[in-house]
């Protein structure tokens, strides 16, 4: 029941974290073009563009067919897709953004702004992917932490405080997706309860429904 209930909501609410995604990653060019190899920037807009697609397109099939019986493989093909748009965030800061062709005052202004546009996607998909720690986690994690652990690594004290301040973030809204989850859990365990008491009530003969025109 809550197998079931999890995937029909990622896939029935996905469709603005889509579209917000492919418009982040718009901005994204047009923010970064001045400085990243332009026919790198342009291969990684046109395959998020694809991935844009094909989730578009797959959550249009679900809810045209009928998915009870499929809802393990659904509920991995959304794991999957939502794992590949985080790793591409993720390569970002790896194939866009110069190690040693911008000063370092430029490195951290393009880094920062890059993980605010992040930042703002793991907060939007807060709402949506929490339904499942999994699809968050698969998003979350390789969209933000392999960035975060870059900038510390370079050692000096303000790519570190970035990447440190990102990472601190990161974990916090973790503990609030974690909090929704189970939210939503204990939402789908009550209606799960009372559709079983109206099965009850309905083999006693008693009519849980309220009568439609006694209501008039």
């Amino acid at each position: 029941m809550l197998n079931i209930k999890q995937t029909e909501n990622l896939y029935n609410n996905s469709y603005l974290s889509y579209i917000a995604s492919w418009a982040g990653a718009l901005l994204v060019c047009w923010l970064l073009w001045p400085i990243a190899p332009n026919k790198t920037l342009i291969i990684w807009f046109s395959v998020f563009s694809g991935l844009t697609i094909v989730r578009l397109a797959m959550t249009v099939t679900f809810n045209k067919k009928d998915h009870a019986k499929a809802i393990d493989n659904w509920m991995i093909s959304f794991l999957s897709l939502s794992f590949v748009s985080g790793t591409l965030w993720g390569l970002t800061a790896f194939i866009l953004i110069p190690a040693t062709e911008i000063s370092a005052i430029d490195s951290i202004i393009y880094h920062g702004m890059l993980l605010m546009f992040i930042a703002v996607l793991i907060a939007g998909s807060l709402i949506t992917y929490s339904t499942s720690k999994m699809v968050f986690l698969s998003f979350a994690v390789p969209a933000v932490v392999p960035q975060c652990l870059m900038l510390i690594a370079k050692g000096d004290k303000y790519h570190s405080f970035l990447g440190g301040f990102m990472l601190a973030y990161a974990l916090v809204v973790f503990i609030i997706s974690i909090y929704i989850h189970r939210m939503f859990s204990n939402c789908c365990k009550i209606e799960a309860e009372n559709e079983a008491l109206k099965a009850v009530l309905a083999e006693a003969g008693i009519n849980f429904e309220p009568d439609s025109e006694a209501t008039r």
